[in-house]
């Protein structure tokens, strides 16, 4: 095909057949394009081509009339008729068509027409046979789009290497404990828990390695320890660097282990004796809640047990009477005592004013009884055995014809002694 001249506007293509010579432009001799008639001798004439001559000469190139003298007109028939030739692809690809259909075979389909690349590679100067351009973009351009087989991250071919520098999954070894792997798991996650990382202990803020945390807390000075006297109740936990300050209080210490002592005292107790103070009373009327006593035995390697007082009474004696039951319990003496229990518990509400006009009760409890049963679920009997009615609210109060008074600073005052006869006195030890 020969390129476009001045003097040439006409179609230079190779048409399946030869078209008419009144099909051809009367200056280029070539098919014509965008047909001009002369209004005088009716020659056709292309567009490029009369406009040309019109610079030169103002008359008809065939019949030498003037052309202003004859209307120069486009001739949308005859152009109809050129757009429906049938032509070849002038790259040599196998199309052939009309020729209106040219234009866009070449711009839009033909395997042999020349392309940009797409991707705008060498900033838009590459072009390539359109053919070509499959394999260009998925192996040899270098601004395709390249998946990163690490982090899955779509990045630019060119670029692969330096995002080799800086991709998130890439190799990584910590600087702390020297142990390899991704890089945004070891610069993020990992350091919250790697071993080799300084801290700050959580109590004196000392920098130690998150390694020696648990061995740091064993000398920590700002450690809560657990105090030197806890086995006679000292529930204190002072830090570290206070603890011998705390310890040296021999006057906290001392009244702990007079407690502790006084309890004891009431479990060897031989023939089992308890007195206990049931402190608050009206509080536990209010809230109708229970209040138990330390427990006891009944012997050195007796029945254990102890008492519930209800202040607000139970059964037919609430809201009316404090009731008060004694409740077999769970001892370290049971696989050697005889069952059920068949003993005596007297239980007293003391005079706080003299010792005398006490308020008194004797239970016995026998074979028959359901508590007197050894308790074998939980610690303790679930009902217990004893007087709904012990003694009313109305004679809590101080009575000055008898000088007797049992509630006083908002304290009952209870002594408990018990009998138990029935034991395996064959499985006693003296030691």
């Amino acid at each position: 095909m020969n390129k476009l001249s001045l003097n040439e506007g006409g179609y230079d293509y190779k048409f399946i057949e030869e078209p008419a010579e009144s099909l051809k432009c009367a200056i280029c001799l070539l098919v014509v394009r965008e047909p001009q008639q002369h209004g005088g001798c009716g020659k056709l004439f292309c567009k490029v081509c009369i406009d040309k001559h019109k610079t030169l000469r103002n008359d008809c190139p065939c019949c030498r009339r003037p052309l202003g003298k004859y209307t120069i007109f486009h001739d949308l028939k005859s152009e109809q008729e050129v757009k429906s030739l049938l032509v070849r692809c002038p790259t040599a690809c196998e199309w052939k068509g009309e020729l209106r259909s040219l234009k866009d075979h070449i711009r839009k389909v033909c395997e042999n027409t020349s392309v940009p690349c797409p991707n705008y590679c060498n900033g838009g100067k590459t072009t390539l046979v359109r053919r070509n351009l499959d394999y260009h973009l998925a192996d040899r351009c270098p601004n395709r789009l390249h998946t990163c087989t690490k982090c899955q991250k779509n990045i630019v071919f060119k670029n692969a290497n330096n995002h080799k520098m800086v991709c998130p999954k890439r190799q990584y070894t910590c600087p702390h404990c020297r142990k390899a792997g991704v890089y945004d798991e070891r610069t993020t996650t990992h350091l919250k828990v790697c071993p080799k990382v300084e801290i700050n202990c959580r109590k004196c803020l000392l920098k130690i390695f998150r390694c020696d945390e648990s061995d740091h807390l064993l000398v920590c000075p700002n450690e809560p320890v657990q105090c030197t006297y806890y086995r006679i109740g000292c529930e204190e936990k002072p830090l570290r660097k206070n603890l011998a300050k705390h310890v040296a209080n021999t006057q906290l210490h001392l009244s702990l282990a007079t407690e502790e002592v006084l309890k004891l005292k009431n479990i060897i107790l031989l023939k089992s004796a308890l007195t206990f103070r049931m402190k608050h009373f009206d509080r536990y009327k209010f809230d109708d809640k229970e209040n138990y006593s330390p427990p006891f035995l009944t012997s050195a390697s007796g029945y254990k047990m102890c008492i519930r007082v209800d202040a607000n009474g139970s059964c037919a004696g609430e809201g009316t009477h404090v009731s008060v039951y004694v409740c077999l319990m769970k001892g370290d003496n049971d696989d050697s005592l005889s069952w059920p229990f068949t003993g005596t518990v007297t239980v007293e509400l003391l005079n706080q004013l003299e010792d005398k006009n006490h308020q008194k009760g004797t239970t016995i409890f026998t074979a028959d009884l359901a508590n007197s049963q050894r308790v074998m679920d939980g610690d303790i009997s679930v009902n217990g055995w004893g007087w709904r009615k012990f003694i009313s609210h109305a004679d809590l109060a101080h009575k000055p014809l008898t000088n007797c008074q049992y509630l006083k600073d908002d304290t009952l005052i209870f002594r408990v002694s018990a009998e138990a006869p029935d034991y395996k006195p064959w499985l006693e030890c003296t030691n």
